[in-house]
């Protein structure tokens, strides 16, 4: 894809990860055992990708209301993901200018990314008294799990994500 065409087909591309999401969560959390939750968050990979094609600005636009719609579709309270995920594709913007597009800078950028997004999510939940889960059991039974997960889709998606996007870069 071209860098003309990923800039309008940006929105598309990450409604359809947001939407993707959702399902393949939803997937995890009914086939994983009794107490784990899996998170899915392709959005974030797409995010990390779309960052080489975009400029900071319309990508802080498009997260912010995917952040809304986010926040609106799966939590019912406005405020955390409208929040969090301009700041998120702030980072990825951020990192991809400081350090490059490297597949081993976009692994663990995906981990800070995903460890920031969830415990700041149950740090806001706990704060505004939507939880009252253990800081022990959010981490073994959720964080952790999630970490793993992602880690190893984007291990696994990242050559078809460069193809895609028409990343050369084997680095």
């Amino acid at each position: 894809m071209t860098k003309k065409y990923i800039s309008y087909f940006a929105p598309l591309i990450l409604f359809v990860a947001f939407l993707i999401d959702g399902q393949l969560s939803t997937l995890l959390i009914n086939w994983a055992p009794d107490r784990v939750i899996i998170a899915s968050h392709l959005l974030l990979m797409a995010g990390i990708f779309l960052t080489q094609y975009l400029p900071i600005s319309y990508m802080i636009v498009l997260f912010t209301l995917l952040g809304l719609s986010y926040d609106l579709y799966y939590l019912g309270v406005l405020g955390i993901a409208t929040t969090l995920f301009p700041l998120m594709a702030y980072i990825v913007y951020y990192f991809h200018q400081e350090l490059g597009f490297k597949r081993i800078t976009n692994l663990i950028l995906l981990l800070v990314l995903v460890f920031g997004f969830e415990f700041t999510s149950f740090l806001f939940a706990r704060l505004f008294h939507m939880t009252n889960l253990s800081m022990f059991i959010f981490v073994f039974y959720n964080l952790v799990p999630t970490l793993v997960f992602n880690f190893l889709l984007l291990l696994i998606f990242q050559p078809l994500f460069e193809r895609f996007f028409g990343i050369t870069n084997k680095t």
